[in-house]
């Protein structure tokens, strides 16, 4: 597939069939997310994968509970991402935050330890969608919750949930912004 086709086929889904993910196709997945650049090549995303239903329930929970403010007086409740629970596998992306310790680049440590594992997730789910799979990130969690539920060292820090399965979903493309909205030249505002 062309690469300006791939990016447009992805997309977030919401619902999976029952089929299983191969471990070739999860093995596929990884290798692309683990070729990711990162700064000074420290690598620092780290994978959690999940099949098992009643883990994926656990997870799950970690979305759930969650007040938002919206105001000074006004909280809302997010709507828990349902979705996931019927998705025949998991991947829950981490960073090590300790990745630089030590480096030239640590003064940049925090920065960089989320920046590299957003773009090791993106990678991740182009090649999802690569091998025709539906895939959705998932940035809405209880962080200190969802580190318990998967036991990690406190130098491992949760950034991404990402359920992946086999969909029948038929989404089209959602519209975008044109690129007068969004690209500015030399400055942010021009004279």
């Amino acid at each position: 597939m062309e690469f300006d086709e791939l990016v447009k086929k992805r997309r977030s889904i919401h619902y999976f069939t029952d089929k299983e993910v191969s471990d070739d196709d999860l093995l596929y997945v990884l290798e692309a997310a683990r070729w990711a650049p990162s700064a000074g090549n420290n690598q620092p995303w780290r994978f959690v994968i999940i099949r098992k239903p009643e883990s994926i329930e656990k997870i799950w929970e970690t979305t759930t509970d969650i007040e938002v403010p919206i105001s000074s007086k006004r909280t809302i409740k997010v709507t828990p991402q349902n979705f996931m629970k019927q998705a025949p596998v998991v991947i829950v992306v981490c960073t090590d935050t300790q990745a630089y310790k030590g480096k030239q680049n640590s003064i940049f440590a925090d920065r960089f330890c989320i920046q590299d594992s957003a773009i090791a997730t993106m990678n991740l789910l182009l090649a999802v969608a690569n091998r025709g799979l539906g895939a959705c990130w998932i940035g809405m969690y209880r962080e200190d919750a969802l580190s318990k539920v998967l036991n990690l060292p406190a130098t491992i820090q949760p950034v991404a949930i990402v359920p992946i399965g086999h969909t029948q979903s038929k989404e089209q493309p959602r519209p975008r912004k044109p690129l007068n909205e969004l690209v500015h030249y030399e400055s942010y505002q021009s004279n």
